[in-house]
């Protein structure tokens, strides 16, 4: 039989990053462990998935109780712990796991994925077509990303399974190519803490496996590979790898951490130790991993318009499986699902001005009516719910369509719920800015992180054109709103000019220097009557047949009965002064004239209508391109 040997990593002469400083390089992300963790892994998944020619990748979630068999084989494989005498937290954790009645592990896993491939060694030099993911994944911290549009970009997030188990031990187990040939591999690993041992200091990084050939470091170890990866896969009760389409990766957590799923008040908290007749905690778990999937990767899950799905997902909690539900058909992911759809068309683009670049595309969705929240979720995790009762928020994600962060607004009494979706370019400097601007745990757009100016400005314009955007569906579009508007983007010279649209607030005129114009007639003796236009003022904006409309106020004193023309013109307002064209290459366009509310037309931009009083209301309708800030000129040319 196989001898399987612990390898306690040593600190090298020159440094090595400690197990503890390895844990702590995802930062403190808002997300809870379990969260963090179904959301990295499902996003390694993915990234794993690009360039495979198989069918949709799936992903599996199992929780699951160790029977007999099983356990003496887990307690086999890992019978060979850091020593006792170091006090080292690996050791502790290990023992107290294989002493308690019931052992319950936490499957993730793909399939249809690459799988770890590549040399065991992290010293072994690469082709530029060979595959370097097992050692980037269990060797070492902090890879550059190599998927182009993947979702990952700094390897960091493999530190979340360790946090999610009590041991701080996971076991790997991957079916993939490996020089053309299909291959089976497995390896135990642990993050514990650093510790002395006969006059040596060790990292706390450990290593499960046969001993390695290696003469640069003999004491290493290499996975299982072949036939007794297989055997040892089989007998503790692994997901079957039995050939080529099932190639993946599976992270067996040991001791999972569910205690986020319990009672918080300790003396009623929900015993692991016969899980499987606790009916509660089992919905729960389904629940909340079911939600958090959703919350984090709806996106994964909801159909391409060839209604494919781009990802399968199931979930197991001690024999109960289930598919994640369908997003499109929960409310309120249905808006979110919605605006997906309508962004994944890239009709709806939003442009950075200097210098003119695709940033992404937007889709957004209302509710026309009342609709509540689906229940399932709220009513078994109460307030720890993440999905909330009504939606106000707008997802960001990059081409991998992994939600990044939510941007939201709380809705006031009477306003309808609303989703929106904004996907970055896939050109590759796009991209990666936005990429780049993300932290380790991978849950926000930073743009001050960036050193690059070109990339702090694309992802700065794309956050201020949104964030405009969720003004005007949260219904910010009046003069009153003009303080909570200018209080949201101080500081940003082009994030102000942007903020300019919220409220519609256009500025003087060119027609004068307040935007009016003088005229005198004469009509025999009688003195000259004056005639006067006020400039235009902004009333605010809305969304009428989906398209931004602002609409302007201006008020017109003349004789009664005199024949009045009127020059009106839209511009974009800039930095500079005034553009006819926005940076999506559309220009402003009136759409509606209204004279004391009776609807007159133009011709060349010239309105021309009979003055039916000494006073008139004009109301002028203008479609905004590219959620840029606009002016409205209007010049009083002639009356008789």
């Amino acid at each position: 039989m196989i001898s399987i040997n612990i390898h306690s990593e040593p600190f090298r002469r020159d440094g090595n990053i400690s197990a503890e400083g390895a844990s702590k390089l995802l930062g403190r992300p808002s997300l809870s462990p379990l969260e963090l963790l179904l959301r990295e892994t499902l996003q390694n998944s993915w990234d794993a998935s690009i360039g495979e020619k198989n069918a949709v990748p799936s992903f599996k979630i199992r929780v699951r109780n160790l029977n007999e068999t099983e356990k003496l084989k887990f307690q086999s494989f890992f019978s060979e712990l850091p020593p006792d005498e170091a006090n080292e937290s690996v050791n502790k954790g290990l023992k107290r796991f294989f002493n308690k009645p019931n052992q319950i592990v936490l499957e993730i896993c793909d399939f249809g994925t690459r799988g770890l491939g590549g040399p065991f060694s992290a010293s072994e030099s690469l082709s530029d077509l060979e595959s370097n993911d097992f050692v980037n994944f269990v060797k070492n911290i902090g890879s550059p990303r190599d998927i182009q549009l993947g979702g990952g970009t700094y390897g960091f997030g493999k530190s979340s399974l360790f946090k999610m188990s009590k041991c701080n031990t996971v076991l790997i187990e991957t079916l993939t190519r490996n020089k053309n040939k299909i291959q089976n591999r497995m390896i135990g690993y642990a993050l514990g803490s650093e510790f002395n041992y006969k006059g040596k200091r060790f990292t706390g990084r450990h290593w499960w496996g046969t001993k390695s050939e290696s003469l640069e470091e003999p004491n290493s170890v290499d996975p299982l590979i072949e036939d007794e990866a297989k055997i040892y896969a089989k007998e503790m009760g692994l997901m079957t790898r039995l050939n080529s389409s099932r190639t993946g990766t599976s992270l067996i957590i040991l001791d999972p951490n569910l205690e986020d799923l319990e009672d918080n008040n300790e003396e009623n908290q929900l015993a692991l130790e016969r899980p499987e007749d606790n009916d509660l905690l089992c919905k729960k778990l389904m629940i909340r991993i079911q939600e958090i999937l959703l919350w984090h990767a709806w996106p994964k899950f909801t159909p391409n318009e060839d209604e494919n799905v781009p990802m399968k997902c199931t979930i197991s909690i001690f024999g109960n499986t289930k598919n994640l539900p369908d997003p499109r058909y929960i409310s309120p992911f249905n808006l979110l699902t919605a605006s997906l759809n309508k962004a994944r068309k890239k009709e709806d683009e939003i442009f950075s001005q200097r210098p003119k670049k695709l940033l992404g595309y937007v889709g957004v969705q209302k509710f026309s009516y009342e609709s509540e929240a689906d229940q399932r979720f709220r009513k078994l995790l109460g307030e720890e719910s993440l999905i909330p009762d009504k939606l106000s928020h707008f997802a960001l994600l990059r081409p991998a369509e992994l939600v990044v962060k939510y941007i939201s607004r709380t809705l006031e009494e009477g306003q309808p719920q609303w989703g929106g979706v904004f996907i970055c370019n896939n050109d590759s400097e796009i991209e990666q800015s936005f990429a780049r601007s993300e932290p380790p745990s991978h849950d926000d757009w930073n743009p001050q992180s960036l050193e690059n100016n070109y990339q702090r400005t694309y992802v700065n314009q794309a956050l201020t054109k949104i964030k405009e955007k969720i003004k005007i569906l949260s219904g910010i579009n009046s003069i009153e709103n003009q303080e909570e508007n200018d209080s949201l983007f101080e500081g940003d010279s082009l994030a102000k000019l942007a903020g300019d649209i919220g409220r519609s607030l256009i500025g003087k005129g060119f027609g004068g220097s307040d935007g009016s114009k003088e005229r005198t007639q004469s009509s025999g003796s009688s003195k000259p009557k004056i005639s006067r236009l006020t400039k235009p003022i902004a009333l605010g904006t809305k969304l009428v047949d989906e398209k931004l409309i602002a609409d302007f106020s201006m008020q017109l004193s003349t004789k009664k009965d005199n024949v009045v023309d009127i020059n009106l013109k839209s511009f974009v307002k800039t930095d500079d002064g005034k553009e006819f064209f926005a940076p999506n290459g559309k220009s402003p366009k009136i759409t509606k004239v209204l004279v004391n509310n009776k609807e007159e037309f133009l011709e060349e931009d010239k309105l021309t209508f009979k003055q039916d009083s000494d006073n008139s209301d004009i109301r002028v309708s203008v479609e905004i391109p590219d959620y840029v800030a606009v002016y409205l000129n209007a010049e009083l040319l002639n009356n008789e």
